[in-house]
């Protein structure tokens, strides 16, 4: 495996996965590291949103001068619904069918990189109350960095 896959380039790579599975669906597709509670409400992002948020990057040695490192990442499903969280949840454009599409996108699927495909390490409502159903699905891959 290579050496020099940065932060960036998955981003990159994530996003334009997601762009070709849900780009028609989500009215915001972007990489994010903020407050999302405090942004949910702000009137320039446009909802659905389907937001990457890059975690953390554990490095492990497993050999003299090579690393296994292990990165993480969270997809934020959001979704403003008026006719209440079940709606949000399973009507077109809702929560299920985008959760769906990044799972498509994403699961078992290297991107073109040279890393282990992603796995879905789990999906988890964060939100559901009568305005917005957010969602987070976690999957993590791994890749090896020689010195």
């Amino acid at each position: 495996m290579g050496t020099e896959i940065s932060w960036a380039v998955v981003e990159d790579a994530v996003l334009t996965a997601l762009k070709a599975e849900v780009g028609t669906l989500a009215g915001t597709l972007e990489s994010y590291q903020g407050d999302w509670r405090g942004d949910l409400r702000l009137k320039g992002r446009r909802l659905p949103a389907v937001l990457v948020v890059l975690r953390e990057s554990r490095a492990a040695p497993v050999g003299v001068s090579s690393y296994e490192e292990t990165l993480t990442l969270t997809v934020l499903v959001a979704v403003r619904q008026l006719r209440g969280s079940p709606a949000a949840r399973r009507q077109d454009g809702g929560v299920y069918q985008l959760l769906t599409g990044v799972r498509r996108a994403l699961w078992h699927r290297d991107l073109g990189l040279e890393m282990l495909p992603f796995g879905l390490v789990r999906e988890e409502p964060w939100l559901n109350d009568p305005e917005f159903a957010v969602y987070a699905a976690h999957y993590l891959t791994r890749l090896i960095r020689d010195f």
